[in-house]
């Protein structure tokens, strides 16, 4: 191979390695629900170019969409698990009409190269008995690029590929990339290059002519490469006839050649009598061979152009802004207070010579944090604080073609059933009575003794003072400075959100502004034994000192002013783990509540083992004998896997 060849490779794998890209795709556990129903899922984040399972980004959205009216129904942020694993639940509110809908799935990074390769999985919605027919969604297929100067055919595990108007003594260099492929071959004249299909997995790929001296791409075009092989999957089942009786089935997958098949799937079990699959939408081996790659410029690739990259991977949350002077003026070290009231969060931040600050969260659904910005002297006048807005891309939906399915009736009825049933259902509780009123528990010195002196809550004394030394010196307590320039209160025992503090340096760096209240018990007090103090030598009684810090719940009363900011990011969810009725007794007379669950098994993180086996074990319901399973995922090479098959009772 020249060198020219091998520098139009590495033009190509540097792109790849400097803008790598993302695509998703969504599992559910059946293609439609009723409404008050759950929708258990799995988001398979993939590199783009190679088809190997990432978790670079670390958060993945996915928002569900009214196809009809166009409307943004629910949104929600899935962080992956340790194993790299996006999954979750998502769950269908009782008001929801009947018709179709689409998840949508992405993440930050995608939105850099346009919403028409985030991941869109159309779902139907059920409300009443009438809708007895399922409207199934069907997308269009792409439509592959050609050019005039460059033929493409397949023809007998062959790929042909021919330039009309190349001249005899023209040297070419053909590249063969996407759907994980990436193949250069030098090509000469109008000659027919032949190139074996083994050698290409299946999807759709971009073959190019480029003139090598000057990297110019001379003529591209598109072709799909059809699967060629398929994976082997061979199911024991043990199990008895009966209602609530456990079923195991031990799956192996291999290829062709029998060799096993490992990698992290997800797995659904779904009563076949009721939910019949969805023919129409693509399983994921079907989707990864039918979409194009992602967005890869080949005459920018081969002279290293970039793109402009506005969104970051997201591995970690984040909430930026500025801390800035309300006269458009720049403080000088400014300081960023952070509470978060649910957690008992509360820190004070030094920003140093920068105004903006980035500051890295975790923040879960529906946690909510409090920000004030202040001055070098913690004085909070003149101080504005602005937060960068969270945003969210502008979807544009695909348009389908809607086709009937098979009849709902069946599965309408037993759905009503189980959700009559379910753990979820709501219960109307009687109206109550609210007696007294709650008082917080205001905060106290651990024997809850009225202190001699103190400096209140709100107290503006706690406001106006720069230092803790001037705080002490209105209680009567008087700091000296030691030969080597440590502060020091005499006879003081000091005590912060009642544990005992030694380091009395410690006390008085505390910012004024950061002190809820004080409480002080002078010296020479024979009451101040209840605290544990002792005689010092010189038989003086020491004085005890209790300072309160602020809790963040008393920072609410002040979020009008322009320092303050009150944020609610988009958090991740909770990760939602499947619920499966047990039934060990052989017994099942004791076991009264009916079954009629639709969706039997879920798992969204089944390993293989090292012989590509994985055991799957559930519980028959009171109605079915016959059970759908279906495996979807992608192996560590990329290969993508999907099956699906009978359990039969």
């Amino acid at each position: 191979m020249d060198n020219d060849s091998i520098s139009v490779m590495s033009h190509l794998l540097d792109y790849y390695s400097k803008v790598p890209q993302e695509r998703i795709y969504l599992h559910t556990d059946r293609p439609y629900y009723m409404v008050g129903d759950t929708i258990w899922f799995r988001a398979h984040l993939l590199d783009a170019a190679t088809r190997i399972p990432v978790s670079r980004s670390r958060y993945v959205y996915v928002e569900l969409y009214e196809q009809n009216a166009d409307t943004l129904v629910q949104r929600m942020k899935v962080r992956c698990d340790s194993n790299g694993v996006f999954a979750n639940a998502m769950f269908l509110s009782k008001t929801m009409t009947s018709g179709s809908y689409t998840m949508v799935a992405y993440t930050q990074w995608m939105r850099n190269f346009g919403s028409d390769y985030f991941c869109y999985k159309p779902i139907y919605v059920t409300a009443k008995t009438g809708d007895d027919r399922y409207v199934s969604c069907v997308e269009a297929p792409i439509a592959l690029q050609s050019s005039p100067l460059l033929e493409v055919k397949q023809r007998k595990g062959q790929l042909l590929i021919r330039m009309s108007d190349a001249s005899e003594s023209d040297t070419l260099t053909c590249v063969i990339y996407g759907g994980g492929n990436l193949v250069e071959t030098p090509y000469v004249g109008s000659r027919v290059l032949r190139i074996g299909m083994s050698r290409l997995r299946p999807g759709v790929v971009t073959v190019a002519m480029i003139r090598p001296r000057d990297k110019l791409v001379l003529a591209s075009c598109e072709t799909q490469i059809a699967s060629r092989d398929s994976i082997c999957v061979s199911m024991k089942s043990q199990m008895t006839e009966g209602k609530k009786m456990p079923i195991a089935s031990t799956l192996t997958l291999t290829d062709q050649e029998g060799r096993p098949l490992k990698g992290t799937f997800s797995v659904s079990v779904t009563d076949y009598d009721v939910v019949k699959p969805d023919t129409l939408q693509p399983t994921l081996s079907q989707w990864a061979v039918s979409r194009r790659d992602g967005v890869y410029p080949l005459a920018d690739m081969l002279r290293g152009r970039y793109p402009q990259m506005t969104y970051p991977i997201e591995t970690e949350q984040r909430i930026t802004g500025r801390v800035k002077g309300t006269l458009k003026s720049k403080l000088k070290n400014p300081s960023l207070l952070v509470v978060n009231p649910m957690r008992a969060y509360y820190n004070r931040f030094e920003l140093g010579d920068s105004s903006s600050f980035s500051m890295e969260i975790d923040c879960p659904e529906g946690a909510e944090w409090v920000l004030e910005g202040a001055k070098k002297n913690g004085r909070t006048s003149l101080v504005q604080l602005e937060i960068d807005k969270q945003s969210f891309p502008q979807i544009s939906l695909p348009i389908y073609s809607i086709r009937e399915s098979s009849s709902l009736n069946s599965f309408m009825k037993q759905s009503k059933l189980q959700q009559m049933f379910s753990r979820n259902v709501e219960i109307e509780l009687p109206e109550f009575v609210r007696i007294g009123k709650y008082q917080k528990k205001q905060k106290k010195n651990f024997m809850n003794i009225e202190a001699v002196r103190g400096i209140p809550q709100d107290d503006p004394r706690l406001e106006w003072a720069t230092t803790m030394r001037v705080l002490m010196s209105q209680l009567g307590i008087w700091v000296t400075i030691t030969p080597e320039g440590e502060q020091h209160m005499q006879n003081v025992v000091c005590y912060i959100d009642n544990f005992k503090e030694t380091d009395h340096s410690i006390v008085l760096q505390t910012n004024p502004s950061d002190v809820k209240s004080i409480e002080y018990f002078p010296k020479n007090r024979s009451e101040n034994g209840v605290f544990g103090v002792r005689f010092s030598p010189n038989g003086t009684i020491p004085g005890v000192l209790f300072i309160f810090l602020k809790d963040g719940s008393e920072i609410k009363r002040r979020n009008h002013l322009l320092s303050m900011a009150k944020v609610q990011p988009l958090g991740y969810r909770y990760n939602m783990e499947f619920y499966s009725p047990q039934y060990p007794k052989v017994d099942k007379s004791d076991y009264t509540r009916p079954d009629y669950r639709t969706t039997l098994y879920w798992n969204p993180s089944v390993t293989t083992d090292d012989a590509g086996k994985v055991r799957v074990q559930f519980y028959s319901s009171d109605v079915s004998k016959h059970y759908l399973l279906t495996i979807e995922g992608v192996m560590a090479n990329g290969r993508p896997v999907s099956w699906q098959g009978l359990i039969n009772i």
